[in-house]
């Protein structure tokens, strides 16, 4: 199955005042800008997505420029001035003739995450013949994936809603995904500034995105309660460390909604070999390399004492007091390894160093909150229950 992408970067930008494909965006390694339309040419490679084309329009000679020095095929829209489904038209006539599925992303929806790409492909294989759209909780977003075949039909379109209206009629199916971004596009300079802050979180996912995940995954049930009770208690902890480092005058430091995410999803991969290390392959390949290292380190972990304690420590202590979403000391989680164990000194010795550094970071977070984590857990998952058993 061969895939293109056609970027659509004809638009005028009246209302941003500037280029949108070529704003630059914190989207390379360690944060550093490139423009959006270099963001998007690495998104699709990738994946494996080599036939990219642009449409250029107004800002023709710039964008041209931009997309020759990223090695990129341009097609230009004659006009441009007749919006967007115009260029939609002019790139898909401009597709390779062997192409059997296209891509159609607006330069102006930056954001997309490698999973939402990864998830329309993987859909694409079971559904040769619909339209896919990626939608966040129940809204459609961007890009759609088109069989190359209804290239014709969508071109020929002549009623209203431009694109939109055009696939109305077509085979069509919302791939719900794990990627609010979907839905981000920036037509104004507010909106180019909240899309700067928002871009520093691609690689990192909200408590909502998660849960999307979870069920992607076909969590259990049972393994979906754990969840939540880990990311409660870790969110939890991470507002405890968060209020004693304001009343200090220090930088918090510490994110209580990454926290939760990272709880949630620390055993998405549970039940393969080395859950662990798979949950970091599995996050890591769809492009969440921050969510990877909180899933990563959950089973043990140590911190040195000049590092301070982040997001990734509070996930694995919210862990350790979590049995389901039942409270547990540390003696009561690492007695029973012990008890399991015991015939195996070798395991056992492990086990109770595991333990102790359990322990020494137990210490550290009561220190510094000047309150005891396992109370502050304990809190949390009977506020979590009661909720439960409200519902």
């Amino acid at each position: 199955m061969k895939i293109c992408a056609v970027v659509l970067a004809a638009g005028q930008a009246s209302r941003m005042k500037a280029i949108k494909a070529l704003l630059p965006l914190p989207l390379l390694p360690g944060g550093r800008d490139c423009p959006a339309l270099e963001g998007l040419a690495r998104l699709y490679r990738e994946a494996g997505v080599r036939d990219i084309l642009v449409v250029s329009g107004h800002h023709a000679a710039e964008v041209e420029a931009a997309a020759r020095c990223l090695n990129l095929v341009t097609a230009r829209n004659p006009e441009p001035e007749q919006g967007m489904f115009s260029s939609v038209r002019v790139g898909l006539r401009a597709v390779a003739a062997d192409c059997d599925r296209v891509f159609v992303h607006p330069a102006d929806v930056p954001l997309v995450r490698p999973l939402t790409v990864r998830a329309l492909l993987e859909e694409a294989r079971a559904l040769p013949r619909a339209v896919l759209i990626p939608g966040f909780e129940g809204r459609e977003g961007h890009p759609p994936l088109l069989p190359a075949a209804f290239a014709k039909t969508i071109c020929n379109y002549q009623g209203g809603d431009g694109l939109r209206g055009a696939l109305a009629a077509l085979p069509r199916r919302l791939v719900e995904v794990a990627d609010s971004f979907v839905l981000e596009d920036m037509d104004r300079p507010e909106d180019y500034a909240r899309l700067r802050g928002l871009a520093a979180r691609r690689g990192a996912l909200a408590p909502a995105e998660a849960r999307r995940l979870l069920r992607e995954r076909g969590i259990p049930e049972k393994g979906l309660r754990h969840a939540e009770a880990v990311g409660a208690v870790a969110q939890g902890l991470a507002l405890a460390l968060q209020e004693s480092r304001a009343a200090r005058g220090s930088a918090p430091g510490i994110d209580p909604s990454l926290a939760l995410a990272g709880g949630l999803l620390h055993d998405i991969c549970k039940g393969q070999p080395g859950h662990e290390a798979a949950a970091g392959r599995l996050l890591r390949g769809l492009g969440l390399p921050v969510m990877a290292a909180l899933a990563v380190d959950h089973r043990d972990l140590s911190l040195p004492t000049a590092c301070p304690v982040g997001e990734r420590e509070v996930v694995y202590l919210a862990d350790k007091y979590c049995r389901g979403k039942e409270f547990v000391s540390l003696e009561q989680r690492f007695g029973q390894k012990l008890a399991l164990y015991a015939a195996d000194a070798e395991a056992c010795a492990a086990i109770r160093a595991r333990l102790g550094r359990a322990r020494t970071l137990e210490a550290r977070l009561a220190r510094e909150m000047g309150q005891e984590p396992a109370r502050i857990a304990r809190r949390v998952l009977a506020d979590l229950s009661g909720t439960e058993g409200r519902l």
